[in-house]
C-alpha cells in the first residue's frame, strides 16, 4: 500500500478562550472606515460651505455698496454669480 494521503488543515479563525471569534483591533478607526471617512467629507464640506457663504456675503456687500447710477452703468454682468446669503447674521 502507498502513503497516506492527509488533508492538510486551513487555520482557521483566531477563538478566544471561550470560543468566540476575536475581533478585528481597530475596527473604525483606520482611514477607509465608513464613520471616519464621512466625518471626514462632511468638515470639508462645512469647510467648503463656509467659504462660499463668505464669499457670496462679500460680493453681495460690495454690490450693496455701490450707488444705483453705478449699478446701471456696470450693467448685469457686474452683479454677484452667487446666490444672496439669505441669514445675514
Amino acid at each position: 500500500m502507498g502513503e497516506r494521503l492527509v488533508k492538510k488543515k486551513k487555520p482557521g479563525k483566531k477563538r478566544g478562550p471561550k470560543g468566540g471569534i476575536k475581533h478585528q483591533p481597530g475596527r473604525g478607526h483606520d482611514s477607509k472606515s465608513k464613520p471616519h471617512k464621512t466625518k471626514r467629507f462632511r468638515k470639508v464640506q462645512a469647510r467648503q460651505r463656509e467659504e462660499q457663504e463668505r464669499l457670496a456675503r462679500e460680493q453681495w456687500a460690495e454690490w450693496d455698496s455701490l450707488p444705483d447710477q453705478t449699478r446701471k452703468l456696470l450693467g448685469p454682468e457686474a452683479d454677484p454669480k452667487l446666490p444672496r446669503p439669505t441669514d445675514e447674521t
